[in-house]
């Protein structure tokens, strides 16, 4: 093991979103090579537990002097300012890495971007090219990834085009439009399609309130055996206002699963129309899609199920992942 410190800093350890996956994966990936370490604002007892953070691998955060002649991944925007400063102060010798998970506007006097920045889609690279005016030099893309937990089998499930299931698991607010999508589509949707919505959120109470005593729409709440799902649904959904590159969606193809989203963030290096998936953009063109699903056949899926899998072998196995972060750790030290 190198003697390289590597520190992942995130004051957002007590929910469970897709940044806080990645974090986990980078762990995984570094902890065998580095001295690793995961650093949070709150006590261990605070850091949910759906996490599965050992507390030997986990520090709270109390004085910046932790971090002294370290490599620091950061995960959230509002951590640049205090980045900036502590990589700047003499003596401490920090590097800073920052992943950039989403498309992200406004303040950009406060968004001190440090010179090492990994860009999860193309979509990320834009936006930081475009907008923050970052050197494109500054910049490396490393896919998210989705680690596998047994061997795969061959998806085997039988589509019954009068008993479709569809599976949107994300966590429940504006930008993942769950109410938005309920509004949309109900009295509308196909007798033969139920939607089912895995997470919770700010809008969770809303929807479950819209979804009440509607077979066509059923609300699980939070759920931690989302690949266990998505082996008993015959497509995934999703249809976000924005996205940087979603874990659900590598889950999905990982399984094989046929995917139905919009082509916002970096879906489409995941998903491609008519290949292991349909991309959908407007609520009419959603609506008509889910509508004609009964139409396809048992060919269609097991192609688009076979062709997913094939994606995901190609960029978002664990040891691309693996070796795209230690080859910009080893730069760095």
């Amino acid at each position: 093991m190198s003697t390289c410190k590597i520190f992942q800093f995130n004051i957002e350890l007590f929910k469970v979103t897709g940044i806080q996956r990645v974090l986990l994966d980078i762990h995984e990936a570094l902890k065998d090579e580095y001295e690793c370490k995961i650093v949070g604002n709150i006590s261990y007892e605070k850091v949910n537990k759906s996490l599965s953070i050992s507390e030997r691998d986990y520090i709270r955060f109390h004085n910046p002097f932790l971090f002294k002649d370290s490599i620091v991944i950061i995960h959230e925007r509002r951590l640049l300012p205090l980045m900036w400063i502590l990589t700047h102060l003499p003596g401490l010798n920090i590097k800073c890495i920052y992943i950039h998970h989403n498309e992200l506007y406004g303040n950009k006097r406060l968004s001190l971007f440090p010179k090492n920045i990994v860009a999860i889609s193309d979509a990320g690279i834009n936006n930081l090219i475009g907008y923050f005016n970052i050197p494109k030099g500054n910049i490396t893309k490393i896919h998210n990834c989705v680690r596998e937990k047994s061997t795969y089998i061959p998806r085997v499930r039988k589509y019954d085009s009068s008993n479709i299931t569809i599976l949107y698991p994300a966590r429940i607010n504006d930008v993942k439009r769950q109410t938005e999508i309920v509004k949309h589509l109900k009295g509308k949707l196909d007798s033969q399609i139920q939607i089912i919505f895995a997470g919770t959120g700010p809008k969770y109470e809303e929807l479950n309130t819209l979804c009440c005593g509607d077979e066509q729409f059923k609300v699980l709440g939070f759920r931690d055996d989302i690949p266990e799902l998505m082996q008993e649904c015959d497509f995934m959904m999703l249809f976000s206002r924005h996205e940087g590159l979603p874990i659900s969606l590598i889950e999905a193809t990982q399984i094989g699963l046929p995917v139905i989203c919009n082509s916002v963030g970096g879906n489409l290096e995941i998903i491609q129309d008519g290949i292991n998936g349909i991309v959908v953009e407007e609520w009419d063109e959603l609506l008509n899609t889910l509508n004609s699903l009964p139409s396809l056949t048992q060919k269609k899926i097991d192609e688009m199920s076979k062709n997913g899998r094939k994606i995901y072998e190609r960029n978002f196995k664990f040891n691309i992942f693996k070796n795209n972060y230690i080859k910009l750790i080893d730069s760095l030290k």
